[in-house]
């Protein structure tokens, strides 16, 4: 575990009642994610397949537009001549909506919680599963929203070296 966190005694029954239950099964979207509030000692249970929906990934600097501008400032193209290509390319309007979306998300910030994260927890989660491990992911969420979310893995480890809340 990267940093100790406290828990309270339910949390920890029910890390170990889902990590009991998990066994031998094959992955599906029905696996436990769980995400933790330290402020208010929330603990939620969601499955994979409700991730997205309680936890929406910021996908804003993914989009075609401002990867193809960043590409472009990259290889050395002026900043206005790059906005004018782009553009060209995708329109102004959804040039635009773009910058837009990604200002937005810096200013609000995302807790680092980006949709190549999501991804690469989803992925790493199926290939512990299929590999026959047992872990579960729990999303330790940031306090601010320029504070990073961070992901343990539940385990027996993770389990005995818990710090009970009193």
């Amino acid at each position: 575990m990267k940093r100790q966190y406290k828990f309270l005694k339910k949390h920890v029954n029910e890390f170990a009642k889902t990590y009991e239950s998990l066994g031998s099964q094959k992955w599906s979207l029905n696996f436990p994610v769980f995400l933790f509030n330290r402020d208010w000692f929330r603990l939620k249970k969601v499955t994979v397949y409700d991730l997205a929906k309680e936890l929406k990934p910021d996908n804003s600097q993914e989009a075609p537009e401002l990867i193809q501008y960043q590409q472009l400032l990259k290889e050395g193209h002026d900043h206005l001549l790059a906005i004018q290509e782009c553009w060209n390319e995708f329109g102004i309007e959804d040039f635009h909506r773009s910058l837009r979306n990604s200002s937005e998300s810096n200013t609000k910030g995302n807790n680092g919680w980006t949709f190549k994260k999501y991804v690469e927890l989803l992925v790493g989660y199926r290939q512990i599963i299929e590999n026959k491990e047992i872990r579960i992911p729990i999303i330790i969420l940031g306090r601010t929203p320029n504070e990073d979310h961070e992901i343990e893995w539940i385990n027996d480890t993770f389990i005995s070296e818990l710090t009970i809340a009193d």
